[in-house]
């Protein structure tokens, strides 16, 4: 401070570019349970994929060979559900969701933190509604015990990998929200790195 006292008028020196971001220890913690839930999305993704592989293969044999086996197709119709609402919400913790290429085009920013909290916006609004909707196919699934006619396998399966894509999906997008209001750029698990 200067002997006239300007330093203390001037008031606090501005933060640099470069300098770190506030921590959030609870954001930090919830992103650390994020990167775990989408590892275990991926792995259940690929695992639905190969039944669904799988169980077509069985099924092209069983019927060109008319065997006297149940068809397996009705297994390849349940890994949908988990190759399609999991991956759903891998998919919105990867960003691979439907936005505007433009904003993946923008650089790191307020423009481009702005528009991902719009889109997370509706995305959280979409999976409330989704978890609604999937609560009520799998409550009724769930307590009438109906079965697929194949095998037998009950629809309360499918419709649980629903609900939980929804739950995951609604997750992902909370804390999209919350980091961008932070001014946190998303990050974690990527299979593809």
């Amino acid at each position: 401070m200067a002997r006239d006292g300007t330093a203390a008028m001037r008031g606090p020196e501005p933060a640099s570019a470069d300098a770190p971001l506030p921590r959030h220890p609870i954001l930090d913690a919830l992103m650390r349970v994020e990167v775990g839930l989408a590892r275990m999305e991926n792995a259940v993704v690929i695992t639905a994929m190969v039944v669904a592989i799988l169980a077509v293969a069985a099924s092209v044999v069983i019927r060109t060979f008319d065997l006297p086996i149940d068809d397996t197709g009705e297994w390849a119709m349940v890994a949908m559900s988990p190759l399609t609402f999991i991956g759903a919400a891998l998919c919105s913790h990867l960003h691979k969701h439907l936005t505007a290429d433009i904003v993946e085009m923008l650089p790191p920013g307020p423009l481009h933190r702005c528009l991902d909290a719009v889109a997370a916006v509706l995305c959280l609004v979409f999976g409330l509604f989704f978890i609604a909707l999937a609560w009520d196919l799998f409550d009724y699934a769930r307590t009438s015990g109906e079965t697929l006619i194949d095998l037998g396998t009950p629809i309360a399966i499918p419709a649980g990998f629903m609900l939980a894509g929804a739950a995951l999906m609604t997750f992902h997008a909370v804390l999209d929200v919350w980091r961008a209001l932070v001014g946190r750029e998303p990050g974690g698990f990527n299979p593809w790195h």
